[in-house]
């Protein structure tokens, strides 16, 4: 259902940017020791020497050494989370899974290098959300189910339930992950040697390429290529005193991978998020040192089909205008080398004769600029509901203090938006597994005391053989699924009166449609072809709502209706703001009077109210019906008020269609209270 799909979607966005923005600590602290690192290696080399520089160096390398690790773990809790699963079940699963794939069967046990490809292996970021997912669909296979006993506790039921789907999910997962490593390498295999014999624009191209893609996916870039290929070539030269590591510098990775600088650019002109300007802003400093993660992982950009195009695309533009300019001469360089994290333009002074150089960069930038901008303008790059977390602005700024009650409001909206995803795809797995009933509520004659008709209701027989109210109707509505509803009620409707009239039984039935289907074509068509023929046996309840909509469509679509012989009614009076006014307007047969206003004839005001509603809706030309006549007094009130056929429970509640009919020849035989009697 498009519904559910974009559920799932939502879902999996939204738990991919969580599990990031929970890594962003990490991130800042990482980038602001490669920061002081790199200007340490480029303004005051001689504290090389010295034990703390060396201490900081190894430490900043083995703690980013375990990203992959952390990304696992924040991958399994968010996910888990958001699939209502648990997260202790989906990071062992996923941790044993990627260990698995680094056992070799040759009796070598696992050493500090087998740790460290462990720690860096790319797979550790796709394995949880594969493995997530995988839980959640074995786990929905009731025969796996090992404990259905009601006597112990649901939580422990939970886990010990668990037992099957984790076994099978475990073998699954790490096989396929398995193979499709296996098959990835056997296929890149000869690739990587052939490339390794193409030209240099092939390779640079290459790995321009192949380094975004990955990014895309939450994999660093550059060490998952060199894990491919084997090789870093960045000191080769591609062209006279400039090497491959410096042509990406000065022309491809503008403020670090996918040209992120553009794109910051692009987010201070255009963007309306004020949530993506605050992490552009955090990101800038990093970023004019060609540090992205912040920005990376802060929006995100990985797993983001919004921005995946235009961070692949503009550095491969990059590249292919910059290689084609230096190739034919346009630019020539000094042989000046230059840091890494040497800001643009700056770097281009540095290794560029005249201006040249800077004048290319500016366009490239300016280029990138022009290409990110319609996707930032197009939607918002950090989520599509309300805010984003108050935490991620508190932890990446450090000292800043957020106000703590912003944060849980978020976290409470987020909650809830997830809850209510939770509630719909229940409440459509309910109504799937059970069988919808359509019931008949009498309507009686209140001068005569007998039943005339019916109003149409809709029931749900659930899995365990009750038969309950439409309580999902509302969430059906909110989902856009309420045609549904009413095509099952008409065609229902349609087989019963059939029933009915071939045993010669012809009352009058009413049903109610919902205000945004009276307008639907097909509806109107549907009707037409299954009730057409007893539309003067059928009253149509239409909300007041329904004229808010378009109240000439309604007013031209009633007509039509009413021309082919339905009668029409207005329903649930006296719940809206302007019910007084619409009785002018509209062009409708009956009223039906809502039961707020009977329940306030206990005092003298709500007595007067219902008495001159009827007295006004009779001077008008209007039939009446109250509605949730429960007492004898209450009966005796709307009777002298001038109403002039009543429905509720002190006659009967809503009955399958034979006990209705039953009910109906009773009271035109014996009277209503008769009726109730033998009922």
């Amino acid at each position: 259902m498009p519904g559910t799909q974009k559920v799932a979607e939502r879902r999996f966005l939204i738990a991919i940017r969580e599990s990031f923005i929970a890594l962003l600590p990490f991130l800042f602290v990482n980038s602001l020791m490669a920061l002081i690192l790199a200007l340490v290696d480029v303004w005051q080399p001689q504290w090389q020497q010295y034990a703390f520089y060396t201490w900081l160096r190894e430490f900043g390398i083995v703690l980013f050494s375990f990203f992959p690790l952390m990304a696992m773990l924040s991958l399994s809790f968010h996910f888990a989370k958001y699939l209502n699963i648990s997260a202790v079940v989906v990071a062992s699963l996923s941790i044993s899974a990627l260990i698995a794939l680094h056992i070799h069967v040759h009796g070598v046990s696992i050493d500090s290098e087998s740790f460290s490809q462990f720690f860096g292996d790319p797979r550790a970021v796709i394995i949880p959300i594969v493995m997530a997912y995988s839980l959640q669909f074995v786990m929905s296979i009731e025969r796996l189910q090992i404990l259905t006993s009601t006597s112990l506790s649901g939580y422990l039921k939970q886990h010990l339930n668990m037992l099957l789907p984790l076994i099978i999910c475990f073998i699954v997962v790490t096989s396929s992950v398995w193979m499709v490593s296996e098959l990835a390498q056997n296929i890149l295999e000869p690739f990587v040697q052939q490339l390794a014999g193409a030209g240099l624009f092939s390779q640079v191209f290459f790995r321009v390429l192949v380094t975004h893609i990955l990014w895309c996916f939450g994999v660093h870039g550059d060490n998952a290529y060199l894990l491919v290929v084997g090789v870093d070539n960045g000191l080769q030269q591609v062209f006279p005193a400039l090497t491959i590591a410096q042509f990406m510098d000065l022309f491809v990775l503008f403020g670090g991978s996918g040209a992120t600088l553009s794109l910051l650019i692009a987010i201070f002109i255009a963007a309306e998020d004020r949530n993506a300007i605050n992490v552009a802003r955090i990101s800038l400093p990093f970023s004019l040192f060609n540090i992205n993660e912040i920005l990376i992982y802060g929006l995100p950009i990985i797993f983001n089909p919004r921005l995946v195009l235009p961070f692949v695309l503009v550095p491969c533009l990059n590249m292919l205008i910059g290689y084609f300019a230096v190739e034919h001469g346009f630019i020539a360089f000094t042989g000046q080398g230059f840091p890494w994290v040497t800001p643009t333009i700056l770097n281009g002074l540095i290794a560029g004769q005249g201006l040249s150089v800077v004048i290319l960069q500016l366009i490239l930038i300016a280029l990138g600029v022009v290409i990110y901008l319609p996707f930032v303008k197009r939607s918002n790059l950090i989520s599509s509901v309300n805010s984003i977390d108050a935490t991620m602005i508190k932890r990446v700024q450090l000292q800043h203090d957020i106000d703590k009650i912003a944060e849980q409001n978020y976290s409470q909206k987020q909650q809830q938006s997830i809850e209510h995803n939770r509630n719909l795809e229940k409440t459509m797995k309910e109504v799937l597994n059970g069988e919808l009933l359509l019931y008949y509520q009498p309507k009686v004659d209140v001068e005569h005391n007998v039943a005339v008709g019916f109003e149409a209701l809709l029931r749900l027989k659930n899995s365990e053989g009750n038969v309950v109210g439409p309580y999902f109707i509302e969430e059906f509505d909110q989902a856009g699924y309420s045609n549904l509803i009413d095509t099952f009620v008409i065609n229902r409707l349609a087989e019963d009166m059939l029933k009915w009239h071939n045993s010669n039984f012809f009352p009058k039935v009413s049903l109610n449609l919902n205000p945004n289907n009276i307008i639907d074509e097909a509806i109107q068509t549907l009707l037409f072809e299954k009730l057409g023929q007893y539309a003067e046996s059928i009253e149509i309840e239409l909300l007041e709502s329904a004229f808010m909509i378009d109240f000439e469509r309604i007013e031209s679509c009633i007509k039509r209706l009413r021309d082919a012989g339905f009668v029409i009614l207005l329903d649930d009076f006296g719940t809206g703001f302007s019910s007084i006014s619409l009785l002018s307007k509209v062009k409708i047969d009956g009223i039906k009077l809502d039961r707020t206003l009977l329940e306030n004839i206990v005092n003298p005001k709500g007595r007067t109210l219902y008495s001159h509603t009827c007295m006004l809706c009779q001077s008008l030309g209007f039939s009446l019906i109250a509605e949730g006549v429960e007492t004898t007094e209450e009966a005796k009130f709307v009777k002298l008020a001038g109403v002039d056929y009543v429905q509720g429970w002190l006659y009967a509640k809503a009955l399958p269609r034979e006990e209705a009919k039953r009910y109906m020849i009773l009271s035109q035989q014996l009277g209503t209270s008769s009726a109730v009697v033998k009922q």
